[in-house]
């Protein structure tokens, strides 16, 4: 072999690994970077504690369950439902929570449904009636319609169902209880450092805010019905209350208010 072909060979072998070192750095610069949200989304829990921060399991007067068959309404197998703690009374962060209960009924079968917001005088604050969805499932109301609620202050809201337009029996109805409340500083900067939606409502079920971690997750589960983790942290925040035969339920959306 002469000094020439020596010299080729060389530059051959040169040029062929300064290909594979391309092709290597371009296969790794097609890998996505794990992010530590990502990295640790696994171990993110969304579960509600029975009792509150204080250790406490207070709670009030209410009736979270209707009847399955009451008045002119007709026979259910699941009864009309307020989405609450065992306590009755659940808490939020917003001046103007979003409340969740589960209608047994189709549109056609009521004649009227009313919401009312009290005082613990019983005052009323805000009442409205809403068209139900077409078929039964699990409804929101937000309360941006009513006046702002008062920081450590609770407030009774009902929900009656009339399936006579006459209103010549009782009403199906549920109570429950809403309490707002603000968190403390160092509560505070640990919500700020939550950057993802799981992150924000583990944090508020951990810290027992219950209207709050239950409407952001609800919004999620609507969007991402697919998505297996947050249908397991559906059925476990409502299992965690008590609740867990409403967790296969279709959320049916918002109702239509109207004042009257």
């Amino acid at each position: 072999m002469n000094k020439k072909q020596s010299r080729l060979i060389k530059l051959s072998f040169t040029a062929t690994l300064a290909v594979l070192g391309s092709i290597g750095f371009s296969i790794i610069g097609l890998a996505q970077p794990i992010s530590s949200s990502d990295r640790n989304s696994d171990k993110i829990q969304i579960r509600f504690p029975q009792q509150s921060s204080d250790g406490s399991s207070r709670g009030r007067p209410g009736r979270r369950g209707g009847t399955g068959s009451r008045g002119d309404c007709p026979p259910v197998d699941m009864q009309l439902t307020a989405l609450i703690p065992n306590s009755n009374l659940g808490s939020s962060v917003e001046a103007h929570p979003t409340l969740w209960f589960y209608i047994p009924y189709k549109s056609s079968e009521v004649a009227t449904a009313e919401f009312s917001l009290q005082d613990e005088q019983n005052n009323d604050l805000y009442r409205t009636k809403f068209t139900l969805p077409e078929t039964p499932g699990i409804v929101s109301l937000n309360l941006a319609p009513a006046p702002s609620l008062e920081i450590n202050k609770n407030y009774q809201w009902y929900v009656k169902v009339y399936c006579s337009q006459q209103k010549s029996s009782a009403p199906n109805f549920i109570r429950g209880w809403v309490e707002r409340v603000a968190l403390k500083p160092e509560l505070e900067k640990q919500l700020q450092t939550a950057t993802t939606p799981r992150e924000r409502i583990a944090f508020y079920a951990q810290n027992g805010i219950w209207y709050s971690a239950l409407t952001e997750l609800a919004k999620l589960h609507v969007a991402q019905p697919q998505n297996t983790t947050i249908n397991n942290d559906w059925a476990n925040l409502l299992r965690d209350v008590g609740l867990e035969n409403l967790a296969q339920k279709p959320i049916a959306g918002e109702v239509n208010a109207q004042r009257f």
